[in-house]
């Protein structure tokens, strides 16, 4: 099993269980701060769905990261066993789009998930509800499909009807509470259709001792295989997530694996 993510045990017992919890951990000054300096870098974020890490600006994205992490670390680091911030940005859906629905997936391999466990960390500078595009997460799909990944959609395109059916568990939240989920974790949002930008501030940490990794699929060339890289911890700060490192040290060739899953499986695991 790997090692403990949250300082107390019964708040580690439950994420185990359920893949990600949520708690109350920033503060009103804490939110005007994130959300006054969102105002400034609002630029970046002109898509119907945007987020920092996409944007090829990469002043604006150290000077997004500097300042996010910067609060993740005063106010997260906190109830966590030993972990640093690799990354933090603003994700933003603009109001009354249909294009700002984020589909099923999980997020990247950051690290060695045989031996520790990849943080993606979520906190809404505004109320999110269904009508502007909660969170819908899959309780306990950390456990399904826990090979090296690049970022892409969920690898299972025949589940995911019934996955948004029956299986996913809305996360309505006001500004001040923080959700820490396992990369592993299925996840998506739907559209904003409400009158105003859903703003999050968001971030990825990893354990202390762990080494952050990169995995790149090369479509053209093996679309079966990962490229995987050992990348320094502001790897994901400047890089453009599509394209092969031109830092790091790449440490194998892997064949792309997608674990089997069913309706059942799911069903079992609620």
């Amino acid at each position: 099993m790997n090692r403990r993510v949250f300082k107390d045990a019964k708040l580690d017992a439950r994420f185990r269980r359920e893949g990600y919890v949520i708690l109350d951990l920033l503060t009103g000054e804490d939110i005007a701060q994130l959300s006054d300096f969102y105002e400034q870098f609002s630029y970046c974020h002109q898509y119907d769905f945007s987020a920092t890490i996409l944007t090829g600006e990469s002043e604006s994205r150290r000077k997004i990261h500097d300042a996010l992490s910067a609060v993740f670390r005063r106010r997260l680091l906190a109830v966590l066993h030993k972990y640093k911030i690799i990354l933090a940005s603003y994700a933003v859906k603009l109001p009354q789009t249909e294009y700002s629905r984020v589909g099923l997936h999980q997020d990247f391999s950051f690290i060695d998930e045989q031996t520790h466990t990849g943080l993606s960390i979520w906190c809404p500078l505004v109320e999110v509800n269904q009508e502007n595009g909660w969170l819908g997460v899959v309780r306990g799909s950390q456990d399904f499909n826990s090979n090296l990944r690049e970022g892409c959609p969920l690898p299972y395109p025949e589940l995911v009807s019934v996955i948004e059916e029956k299986y996913l568990t809305r996360l309505p939240m006001h500004p001040g509470q923080v959700l820490f989920m396992d990369n592993r974790v299925f996840h998506g949002s739907p559209a904003n259709r409400s009158a105003h930008r859903r703003v999050v501030a968001a971030g990825v940490a990893i354990p202390t001792d762990g080494q952050l990794v990169f995995c790149h699929r090369d479509f053209q060339m093996d679309a079966n295989s990962l490229e995987v890289y050992e990348v320094p911890d502001d790897f994901y700060v400047h890089h453009s997530l599509a394209t092969r490192p031109r830092e790091g040290k790449r440490l194998a060739d892997v064949p792309r694996i997608v674990s089997p899953l069913t309706e059942a499986m799911i069903k079992a695991r609620q």
